[in-house]
């Protein structure tokens, strides 16, 4: 099934709408998922984006440094379209405007695991709730297209905005990672404590987990899970 990610990383500029995912609200479509492609990195606007809303999101992320336009193009060349494990969405409004980005990664086809990650909202668009719903629309293409069984992520313990949105999803915490701040020049990592540190940490990496069973439990009436051949996933 990692060939599907392949496809949808590989499509060119006229076959783009076909591999875009609705984002569907009450039944209708308040915007899409636009899947990052080899072809669409060339584009200036696109790289542009993805590096200003990684700037103005930088304090959610374990590792944070000033980004430029040249590194971006190479993080989205060599950790997105080169990795066979992995997918980037640019969420766009219902008029096609680019407000932000949603992927996984460490997809795994045996286990049918993944991890949920790189959500950024780079600015609002015309539906208030949107970031929610695309999320809601990659975890039924992932169960419906990928299979997949269990879903991971990752958020820093003070990011309040995302651990709620996530458990709204029926996301459920079920560890903490104490981390450490190391600062090398312009870059500040935060890393993971070798021992336990003395009263509270600096900051914890928290990893929740979404199951299948849970996710259609609570969304199933929403999403569509039909794999395209009559066959509904269950």
């Amino acid at each position: 099934m990692r060939s599907i990610l392949r496809d949808y990383k590989q499509a060119r500029g006229e076959q783009i709408l076909s591999y875009c995912l609705p984002i569907i609200v009450d039944g209708k479509v308040q915007g899409r998922l636009r899947p990052l492609t080899h072809e669409s990195i060339d584009h200036e606007d696109v790289i542009k984006s993805l590096m200003e809303w990684r700037v103005a999101a930088g304090q959610w992320f374990a590792t944070q440094f000033p980004p430029n336009e040249e590194g971006t193009r190479a993080w989205a060349q060599h950790q997105i379209i080169d990795m066979d494990d992995r997918i980037l969405f640019i969420i766009e409004d219902e008029d096609h405007t680019p407000i932000g980005q949603i992927g996984l990664m460490h997809y795994d086809e045996t286990a049918k695991t993944c991890e949920y990650d790189n959500l950024l909202r780079g600015r609002k668009g015309r539906y208030g709730n949107i970031v929610l719903h695309a999320l809601l629309t990659l975890g039924g293409w992932s169960l419906r297209e990928l299979g997949v069984l269990k879903g991971y992520l990752n958020v820093l313990s003070d990011n309040a905005r995302a651990i709620h949105i996530y458990e709204t999803l029926g996301a459920v915490e079920v560890q903490r990672t104490p981390l450490r701040k190391e600062i090398e020049g312009e870059v500040i990592r935060w890393v993971p404590t070798k021992d336990q540190p003395d009263g509270e940490p600096e900051r914890e990496m928290v990893t929740m987990v979404i199951t299948r069973e849970a996710f259609i439990r609570r969304f199933g009436h929403e999403i569509d899970l039909d794999n395209g051949e009559g066959k509904t996933w269950t």
